[in-house]
C-alpha cells in the first residue's frame, strides 16, 4: 500500500493512501492525532471523506455523476424513479421479477396507520410542511419499534417501507395545510402517479394525471436522488453513526433541508421569475444587474459549487426542460424561465462564471408545472433525495465496524478564568 510521509517537527509520520475505482486518492488521517498529538482544520469538512461508499461518485473537475457507476443522463432517461432507488438502496438494477416485487412492496405500504391521522390536527395549517413531514416520519417509530436488523430477520424491509409511505404522508402534509380531506393511494397507481394523485384529487373529482406528468417528475427526482455527501445525506450518516432507528436519521436529514443553502433554491428560482414578471422589464435589462456586481446569483438557482465543471445534473435537466416545453402552451413563470435559460446560457460573463441556471433552478420549474405550491418544494426535494440517504444509511449500518462521529475542534478562547460572585461583577 502506497504512503505519505508527512514531517512536523523534526519527525517523520507515514499514513497510508487510500486508492479509490476511479483512481481519485486520499490520505487515511484516522491516526493522525493518535500519532502525531495534531488534529487537521477542515471547516466545512470540504476535504475531509466521511468515509468510505460504493452509492455514488462525484467527479468535480469533470462534471460527472454516477450512481453505482451508472451516467445520471441515461438513467433519467432510460430508467425510473423506482427502480433507480432500488439500485441506489440494494446496489445493483433489478431484474423484473425483483423490480415487480419491489414496486409491489411500495404500493402495499403506501398507507400509514389511522391513528397517525391524528397527529396532524396538532399542526396549525401555516406550519413549515418540513416540520410536519419530519415529526411524521419520526412517529413512524413508534410503530416500528424493534431494530432494523431484527426487523430484517422477519423478513420487514423498513427502507422499503418508508419510501413508500413518505410520498403519503408528504401529501397528507399540503392536504392538511390547505383544509382538504386526505386522499388515499391507489395501488394500481404507479409511485409518481400515486403521489400526484393524491396531492391534486379531491372527493368530488379525482384528478387524472397526465402521463408526461408522471414520467417528467421520475426524471427530476431520479436526478435528485444521491449527490454524494452533500449537508442533508451527511447529517443522516452523522445521526446514524449513533445506530439511532432509520425514521431518527432520516428525520435529520430532512431538517437539514429547512436551510436556505441546502433546501431553499427551487422557490428561489420561481420567485426570481416572479420579480421578473412583476418588473416588467426584459430578461435582458434584469439580468444585467447581476453583471454589473448588484445582486449576487447563487441563492437563485444558479451556478454550483460542487463542480468546477458545469453540473451533470444541470445539463440532463436542462435538455429534458427543453423537451417537455417544446410543443405546450406555457405560462409566464414557464415562459419567463425559458427566455431566462436561453440568456444565461449563451451569455459570456455567465459562461465565464460558471453561472448557469442549475437543478434546482429547473427542479424549481417543473414542480410549478406539476401543480406544486412552492411552500412544497422542499418536501419534493426530500422525497427525490430519500433514495440516496436510504442507501448510505443502509451501506453504513451494514458495515457494522463504523465509529460514532466525533470531531475534535481547536478551542481559542479564554482561559483560567475566576468565578465571581454576582453581586462583585460590574
Amino acid at each position: 500500500m502506497s504512503q505519505v510521509e508527512i514531517h512536523i517537527n523534526g519527525k517523520s509520520y507515514q499514513f497510508p493512501i487510500v486508492v479509490g475505482t476511479d483512481g481519485k486518492e486520499g490520505v487515511d488521517i484516522s491516526e493522525f492525532y493518535k500519532k502525531t498529538g495534531l488534529v487537521t482544520i477542515d471547516p466545512g469538512l470540504f476535504n475531509t471523506a466521511l468515509g468510505l461508499s460504493k452509492v455514488s461518485r462525484r467527479d468535480p473537475e469533470k462534471g460527472e455523476l454516477t450512481y453505482r457507476g451508472y451516467d445520471i443522463g441515461e438513467l433519467a432517461h432510460q430508467s425510473t424513479f423506482v427502480e433507480t432507488s432500488y439500485l441506489l438502496i440494494y446496489g445493483n438494477l433489478p431484474n423484473k421479477q425483483e423490480l415487480s416485487d419491489f414496486s409491489g412492496r411500495l404500493s402495499k405500504h403506501s398507507m400509514i396507520h389511522e391513528d397517525m391521522l391524528n397527529l396532524f390536527d396538532g399542526f396549525p395549517g401555516v406550519a413549515n410542511p418540513l416540520a410536519v413531514l419530519s415529526v411524521m416520519v419520526t412517529s413512524l417509530s413508534s410503530y416500528y419499534q424493534e431494530d432494523y436488523e431484527e426487523k430484517l430477520d422477519m423478513g420487514v424491509d423498513l427502507i422499503a417501507r418508508l419510501l413508500a409511505k413518505v410520498r403519503t404522508i408528504a401529501a397528507f402534509t399540503y392536504k392538511h395545510a390547505v383544509g382538504h380531506p386526505f386522499v388515499y393511494p391507489l395501488d394500481q397507481n404507479p409511485y409518481c402517479t400515486n403521489f400526484l394523485h393524491m396531492m391534486h384529487s379531491v372527493p368530488a373529482k379525482r384528478y387524472e394525471v397526465p402521463e408526461e406528468f408522471d414520467r417528467l417528475l421520475n426524471q427530476i427526482w431520479i436526478l435528485h436522488a444521491d449527490h454524494e455527501q452533500n449537508v442533508s445525506n451527511t447529517a443522516v450518516q452523522v445521526v446514524g453513526s449513533t445506530k439511532a432507528n432509520l425514521f431518527a436519521c432520516i428525520s435529520a436529514g430532512i431538517m437539514a433541508q429547512w436551510g436556505a443553502r441546502e433546501g431553499g433554491r427551487p422557490t428561489a428560482a420561481i420567485e426570481l421569475m416572479e420579480d421578473i414578471i412583476k418588473s416588467r422589464t426584459s430578461v435582458v435589462d434584469y439580468f444585467e444587474r447581476f453583471k454589473r456586481g448588484e445582486v449576487k446569483l447563487h441563492s437563485n438557482g444558479f451556478g454550483q459549487k460542487a463542480y468546477d465543471a458545469v453540473s451533470p445534473r444541470a445539463k440532463v435537466a436542462r435538455g429534458i426542460i427543453h423537451d417537455f416545453y417544446r410543443n405546450r402552451k406555457l405560462d409566464q413563470i414557464e415562459e419567463t424561465a425559458l427566455k431566462i435559460d436561453e440568456v444565461v446560457w449563451n451569455d459570456q460573463y455567465f459562461i465565464d462564471h460558471l453561472l448557469y441556471p442549475n437543478l434546482e433552478y429547473y427542479s424549481g420549474l417543473v414542480f410549478h408545472t406539476l401543480g406544486i405550491p412552492k411552500t412544497m418544494f422542499s418536501v419534493m426535494q426530500v422525497i427525490g433525495r430519500l433514495p440516496g440517504w436510504l442507501a448510505h444509511w443502509k451501506e453504513q449500518r451494514k458495515k457494522g465496524d463504523f465509529s460514532k462521529v466525533r470531531p475534535k475542534q481547536i478551542y481559542v478562547g479564554e482561559n483560567q478564568r475566576k468565578y465571581v460572585p454576582v453581586q462583585s461583577r460590574l
